[in-house]
């Protein structure tokens, strides 16, 4: 019994088109997904820029209120649990 196997042949061309395909379906990918993190990322940061202006508005807003009015906004909102 012989237990001697011959390896096949590699064939050139198969593997040249596997490595086409991969880099072909790279390519593909980064377009789709570029497009798709892009409008990602847009939409973050649209909404960060949103919370950070509505939270600077109402610092603001307690700021002054505090200062003309002695109005404590904090203390309006959220009650005294949170300011002593």
């Amino acid at each position: 019994m012989n237990t001697y196997r011959p390896a096949p042949p590699s064939n050139y061309w198969l593997i040249a088109l596997k490595i086409l395909a991969l880099v072909l379906g790279l390519y593909f990918s980064a377009l789709i997904l570029g497009k798709i993190f892009a409008l990602v990322f847009t939409i973050i940061f649209y909404i960060f820029k949103f919370a950070i202006i509505l939270g600077a508005a109402f610092l603001v807003l307690h700021f002054f209120l505090k200062v003309l009015f002695r109005i404590d906004l904090f203390r309006l909102l959220f009650g005294s649990r949170f300011n002593r």
